[in-house]
């Protein structure tokens, strides 16, 4: 278990290759960065991450969160979103004084999650995403967006204890799981 705050959620069921998960809805900081996969994490980072360390409108430092999301927008677009502490409203989340980054709610949600260790670079991810859609597939389950790389740890965590994960939001029918 991390000892960073993450969005709550419920495990549904456990199939071959992913989990089933129940999102509750949260709020999230998030900016879209463009580039390649492996070149744009560093200048999201440092937006969302100057965010939560005070560049706010009441020059407040927040807790770091898990996990940090990417999700590829457009052909070399990708937003990336920090997950906000609970104990945050939209009426109390400070404002972000830089224009690339907006506070967003992020609704409720199925979601099919697969977990992959290692670094999260381009070819890992994509080869964990095929891993999933696949198995979706293969279980009559249909994704209803865009997969999303999820990442745990930071930088100097090892390799192999690293924890990665493609989110894939789903329609789930209750009766899949009998």
């Amino acid at each position: 278990m991390s000892r960073y705050e993450q969005p709550n959620y419920s495990v549904v069921t456990t199939c071959d290759g992913y989990e089933v998960r129940r999102y509750e809805s949260y709020l999230a900081a998030e900016t879209t960065v463009h580039g390649d996969f492996d070149s744009v994490g560093n200048t999201a980072f440092r937006r969302l991450a100057g965010f939560i360390f005070g560049r706010n409108s009441e020059g407040q430092k927040m807790n770091m969160t898990v996990p940090v999301t990417r999700e590829q927008i457009a052909a070399s677009a990708y937003q990336y979103r920090f997950v906000m502490e609970k104990a945050y409203s939209e009426k109390d989340l400070p404002r972000p004084v830089d224009d690339s980054v907006e506070l967003v709610r992020v609704a409720s949600g199925d979601y099919a999650a697969s977990l992959y260790r290692g670094r999260s670079n381009e070819l890992q991810y994509r080869r964990a995403e095929a891993a999933l859609l696949e198995a979706l597939h293969r279980d009559g389950i249909e994704a209803t967006g865009t997969p999303v790389s999820a990442v745990y740890n930071g930088p100097l965590t090892p390799p192999a204890l690293r924890r990665n994960e493609v989110l894939v939001p789903i329609a789930w029918i209750e009766h899949k799981s009998d």
